[in-house]
């Protein structure tokens, strides 16, 4: 078998969420579960929250540095 680059989590939407995610996979051929890898990945990308881990390589101190001047 060989290597994966990914690695399965889980979590619960509320029921609206979940119907939308049926719909949208309907739409554009994708599966489910690739429109939720879809969003995490942006979400964490994107990063809203300013969570110190989403920052890749200690990119978050350096973004604090340019708030500060």
């Amino acid at each position: 078998m060989g290597e994966t680059h990914s690695k399965p989590v889980s979590g619960r939407v509320p029921v609206d969420i979940a119907e939308r995610l049926d719909r949208a996979a309907d739409e554009t051929d994708l599966t489910r579960s690739k429109l939720v890898a879809r969003a995490v990945e942006y979400y964490v990308d994107e990063n809203p929250d300013r969570i110190r881990e989403f920052y890749p390589d200690d990119s978050f101190a350096a973004f604090v540095e340019e708030l500060c001047r």
